[in-house]
């Protein structure tokens, strides 16, 4: 007989089910769902960028197939022209380089290689380099990163642009755990996979240009803030659980809903379990944001900056939401019923 490994048999027990998720706008009906004004224009522009970049056809269709200039405008509705551009790039650069990391899952030392060069290159391009440092990469894909965080940087101070720097390492660090979670034949706990997920996600990077996006500066204090922080950790549970929902026949076993699957032995629970964390952290997410509006003390101008945040952050999730149901890279754009739910057979 076959011996089948943990995140065989769940996946082998789950082939074949009908997998039903509620329409989960309503949860977010009182946030803001917008689109930038500047979508279709950069749009053109973006896939004439992707059709003409030096890589394989099947790499060219996932990046028309992910539309990252969808997900930037809805992430960031509000920003400028120019701003959006940034932030469309820095969507392909993360994209790309996400897909390159976890290629190298089961060639270690390259990975390593990867991320410690990516590193030199993040610091060089926002600035903050300590001492000239060569940088092993040849890759033009990656090294626009130098454009990109030229330009982040130039907007940002040089507290922000630390702050970022901050974030992008973590991030390039902690695909050492998503390697090591791949290849893993059993499923983590429920608890150790949101302690991953949180930083593997790369949301670290992409909200780390909030301010860029809002064209505001944050007081020191309220970044350092123990209430900001559950603001931001609480930003990335809620996409991370609408992406794990919405991709879960593409991404299948490792996963939120796959873990609760594996506790509770019922997919219609997992998913309903899922969508009720969902509505909590939503109802935190609200209450943490007016503490941060009221309890501190702020003056009316960094009301206005940090309400402009607030904004961006909720248009992070509710934009996380429309692209996954919009865009073809989850192909569930024709499994939305008239009730908005989504049913798929896995």
């Amino acid at each position: 007989m076959q011996n089948y490994s943990e995140k065989e048999l769940v996946a082998k027990r789950l082939k074949g089910q009908l997998l039903v998720i509620p329409d989960m706008r309503p949860i977010f009906s009182h946030w803001p769902s917008e689109q930038n004004e500047h979508y279709h224009t950069v749009k053109v522009i973006i896939d004439k960028q992707i059709a003409e970049q030096p890589m394989e056809d099947e790499a060219r269709t996932a990046f028309y197939n992910m539309n990252p200039s969808l997900i930037a405008a809805r992430w960031w509705p509000r920003s400028s022209e120019e701003n959006y551009r940034v932030l469309v790039d820095l969507i392909i650069w993360f994209a790309y380089w996400d897909d390159l990391s976890e290629s190298l899952a089961a060639d270690p030392s390259t990975a390593e290689n990867l991320r410690n060069a990516t590193k030199i290159l993040g610091r060089q391009s926002l600035g903050l380099a300590t001492s000239e440092e060569d940088i092993d990469i040849s890759n033009p894909l990656i090294l626009d990163f130098r454009r990109i965080g030229g330009k982040i940087g130039a907007a940002y101070d040089e507290e922000q642009r630390k702050t970022f720097l901050a974030h992008f390492e973590k991030y390039i660090d902690s695909t050492r755990l998503e390697g090591e979670a791949d290849l893993s034949e059993t499923l983590p706990s429920l608890k150790r996979y949101w302690e991953v997920r949180i930083l593997t996600s790369g949301m670290g990077i992409l909200l780390g240009v909030t301010e860029f996006a809002a064209e505001v500066k944050l007081p020191r204090h309220i970044v350092s803030s123990a209430a900001y922080d559950s603001l931001w950790t609480t930003t990335v549970v809620i996409s991370s659980i609408v992406n794990d929902l919405v991709s879960f026949k593409k991404r299948c076993v490792l996963s939120s809903v796959a873990i609760l699957y594996e506790q509770v032995g019922n997919l219609d629970a997992a998913v309903q379990m899922s969508v009720a964390h969902l509505k909590i952290l939503v109802d935190e997410f609200d209450r943490t944001a007016n503490m941060l509006l009221s309890k501190f003390h702020l003056s009316s101008e960094e009301i206005e900056s940090v309400s402009k945040v607030i904004d961006t952050l909720r248009t992070a999730n509710t934009g996380t939401l429309e692209w996954s149901l919009q865009a073809k890279r989850y192909g569930v754009c024709d499994s939305i019923t008239q009730t908005g739910q989504i049913e798929v057979v896995l």
